[in-house]
């Protein structure tokens, strides 16, 4: 008789970018709740270190931070060995870091700034899969979860550099779910609409609640859940997937 696949990550480990507020600590204190040992990024070292004592101290999980720049030469290797070499191997690895879009449009953007896009959203998540690929192979549950965007996959008066990294980010996902398929390890994405983080600039909030049908903001928390089900063993025959976190913002077609 069958059970039902486990939810709890007991023994697992995450490596978060982009972890010390916003979605990256949601991701952070819902993986760390079901048990999973942590290694969290993010260029904010105060608020990583204080994240990492409050996690430490209300989950008992092991917690390891790294103040870095995902983007520097050579930050995605430090990554992998600071998994193996603190935590014992890597098993989850969500890349969540991202940066603020200007939405500007065509005219009032050039080559120049789409690059810094690109070297968050692109670059540096498929640097550090690369390099923590040996460890992933290791693990007995890999996963590899992207933080995409709806404007990822329907362009919707976002700036230039965050539509067009974010529609590469989400092909790069899918080239690897078919690549690494074969070896067990799973690749996924989560795209969420308008979520209540600073990544919404005052300006705008009204136009994106406005386009929400449930009428509301998400919480990072509800973002954060869909993240921690596709880390576990209940989405063990997933994979090469987009999950629509949106409230009803957008509804993708088959």
């Amino acid at each position: 008789m069958s059970t039902l696949p486990n939810e709890r990550l007991d023994g697992r480990v995450a490596l978060v970018t982009g972890a010390a507020r916003g979605m990256g600590a949601a991701h952070a204190s819902t993986l760390a709740a079901r048990g999973a040992d942590l290694l969290l990024i993010d260029l904010d070292e105060a608020e990583l270190t204080a994240l990492a004592a409050q996690l430490r101290e209300n989950t008992g999980v092991r917690v390891v931070t790294l103040s870095a720049d995902i983007t520097a030469p050579g930050a995605a290797e430090t990554f992998a060995a600071t998994a193996v070499d603190q935590l014992g191997g890597l098993d989850i690895l969500v890349h969540n870091a991202g940066i603020m879009h200007d939405f500007k449009t065509l005219e009032q953007t050039d080559a120049a700034a789409l690059r810094p896009y690109f070297e968050v959203n692109v670059l540096a998540p498929y640097a550090i899969t690369r390099a923590a690929l040996g460890a992933l192979r290791a693990s007995k549950s890999p996963r590899v979860i992207f933080i995409s965007s709806s404007w990822g996959q329907v362009p919707d008066g976002h700036s230039y550099g965050y539509m067009i990294s974010k529609a590469a980010q989400l092909s790069m996902m899918r080239a690897l779910a078919k690549e690494l398929v074969a070896e067990g390890i799973l690749v996924n994405a989560v795209t969420p609409g308008a979520v209540a983080t600073r990544m919404i600039p005052d300006e705008v909030y009204a136009e994106e609640l406005a386009a929400v049908p449930l009428g509301r903001l998400a919480d990072p928390l509800e973002i954060a859940a869909s993240v921690a089900f596709l880390a576990s063993d209940q989405a063990s025959f997933i994979t090469g997937q987009t999950l629509n976190v949106n409230g009803g913002a957008l509804i993708v077609g088959v």
